[in-house]
């Protein structure tokens, strides 16, 4: 029984709600200012020469085709030149099953072209930090255990800089031989994203106390 009352009082796994200053999937730095998503959309045009300055070729020609897939799609979108190159994606631009019932409105979902870590080719990577948190690293660690395993993308724990609590990441890396973007392997990579996100969400709201 005492077992039992000790359980109740453990922190448990919520919603990231009206937290956002300190729970953001994008941290400023000490000397940046956060840009929340809806300003990177609308200074897409503006930040688009600081994005691109720079790039090499490759890069030029990936980030290039993403926005013209996204605008085809008629999808929202910021480019982020300030914390790396990223594009930048309200998580209901993914798909409308991630926006969580009161939810932050600022949930992002980051896109970017880089090289893969064996240095062999490239990779199109997708990330979302689940907007699910507990101050117990145990619930933390319990949530990764108990999430579904997929095949294609993964999730981990990490320590976010600002409030030094874990976040839990979702993670999507296509390799890309060679380094050019197809309209169809878009359309799979933000497909086979939209669904292993959602039945993420849909498992953490069902985890206890969630």
């Amino acid at each position: 029984m005492e077992k039992d009352k000790d359980e109740r009082k453990r922190p448990h796994l919520r919603l990231v709600v009206d937290n956002v200053e300190k729970r953001n999937p994008r941290p400023a730095g000490h000397e940046e200012e956060f840009v929340p998503v809806e300003e990177l959309i609308a200074r897409r045009d503006e930040l688009r020469a600081g994005f691109y300055r720079g790039l090499a070729p490759w890069q030029t020609k990936a980030y290039s085709a993403l926005e013209r897939f996204l605008a085809g799609k008629g999808r929202p979108y910021g480019l982020d030149p300030q914390h790396g190159r990223l594009m930048v994606l309200p998580a209901g631009a993914v798909s409308p099953d991630l926006v969580v019932p009161g939810g932050s409105p600022h949930e992002e979902v980051l896109v970017y072209v880089s090289e893969d870590l064996a240095g062999t080719g490239f990779c199109l990577t997708l990330e979302m930090i689940l907007p699910f948190w507990s101050e117990d690293d145990a619930v933390m660690e319990d949530a990764l255990l108990y999430a579904p395993v997929y095949q294609y993308g993964t999730l981990f724990l990490e320590e976010n800089p600002q409030d030094k609590l874990l976040d839990l990441i979702y993670r999507i890396g296509f390799p890309l031989y060679p380094p050019a973007l197809t309209g169809r392997l878009l359309d799979r990579f933000f497909a086979i994203a939209a669904f292993e996100l959602t039945e993420t969400l849909r498992g953490l709201a069902e985890y206890p106390e969630a």
